[in-house]
């Protein structure tokens, strides 16, 4: 049996005879990092016509509203956004990919992980484009960070 081994994911390559128990919904969002806040939010909204969602200068992010998804353009050229700066300069553009789960009981979601060898290695609850949901963050086999949002709870539907 061939296994994957990265520092996310150790267990056997997955099989289609091992179902996941939940359901895609869609892409939720996608965070980039960029040098110049000013010019990339232009872009995004004059240029592409995606509108301002919400600012978290805090976090020297925007969140930007493209449809039924997000947009979050992170600046890694200032201090409050040096929290996503990549290790080595040039390193990377992507931050995460966020996989929207359209059904999900999370104690499922969590049993299917632990069984694949996935481990979680970060959660949260945060805003996201469909409200406010539990995140939970794994790896793939290269190391790419993805994180799987669950449903909103029922009161948030």
């Amino acid at each position: 049996m061939r296994t994957a081994q990265t520092a996310g994911y150790t267990g056997p390559m997955p099989t289609r005879a091992d179902p996941p128990p939940f359901a895609l919904r869609g892409l939720d969002h996608v965070l980039l990092l960029v040098s110049d806040a000013g010019r990339a939010k232009a872009f995004y909204v004059d240029v592409l016509g995606c509108a301002v969602e919400n600012d978290l200068p805090q976090y020297g992010m925007t969140e930007l509203r493209a449809g039924a998804s997000m947009i979050d353009l992170v600046d890694i050229g200032c201090d409050e956004g040096g929290w996503a700066r990549p290790e080595i300069p040039g390193g990377r553009n992507i931050d995460h990919l966020c996989l929207a789960l359209a059904t999900a009981e999370e104690d499922a979601v969590r049993a299917h992980l632990r069984g694949h060898g996935v481990a979680i290695v970060e959660e949260t609850v945060h805003a996201g484009a469909g409200g406010d949901c539990l995140s939970l963050y794994v790896q793939d086999p290269s190391g790419n960070r993805i994180e799987l949002k669950l449903p909103p709870a029922a009161d948030q539907r």
